[in-house]
């Protein structure tokens, strides 16, 4: 608890200096941060989600949550990437430029709202096509991505089932 709130306090004092100067912020120190601090809740999340007890809707949602919550942290690591190489993922825009061949303008940016749409349509599989990884780690963090969104549905709904019918057994054993 104490390491999340000095994390915390930490990212939030990285954002202010960031917002202040922002010729600081190239480096991606808060950014980086940002992937630690959501990763560890992540973690905290599952951990609470997959503790021994009764199953419930608060579990379930715990489950939701972490998914929810590995979408953003993604973000944020895309983020990361692209404060470095900035043409790591290509997004389209909607809005037509003239002078382009396709009427279509490519705008390679950080921007944290286009990162954490690429991130869900990645983790979900739905992808448009509007947004692809083009640098070679940006697909390699785009797969393990699409993996652990095909992956965790499955484990959490099988692991709570689990949990239901031991404890079922159990009240059935005991009762």
């Amino acid at each position: 608890m104490y390491l999340i709130v000095a994390l915390t306090v930490l990212e939030f004092t990285a954002d202010l200096i960031v917002e202040f100067n922002p010729s600081l912020g190239h480096w991606g120190w808060d950014t980086a941060l940002k992937v630690s601090g959501l990763a560890i809740v992540v973690v905290m999340t599952l951990r609470h989600t997959f503790r021994p007890g009764p199953v419930s809707v608060h579990r379930v949602m715990g489950g939701v949550a972490a998914y929810l919550l590995i979408g953003l942290t993604w973000a944020f690591g895309y983020k990361l990437l692209m404060q470095e190489c900035p043409d790591a993922i290509y997004f389209q825009s909607s809005f037509a430029f003239a002078g382009t061949p396709t009427g279509l303008a490519t705008i390679p940016t950080g921007e944290p709202s286009r990162l954490i749409y690429f991130s869900f349509a990645t983790l979900t599989s739905v992808s448009y096509g509007d947004a692809y990884p083009i640098h070679r780690v940006a697909r390699s963090l785009a797969m393990a991505e699409a993996l652990i969104g095909q992956l965790y549905p499955a484990i959490l709904i099988a692991t709570l089932v689990g949990m239901t019918l031991q404890a079922r057994s159990s009240e059935e054993m005991g009762g």
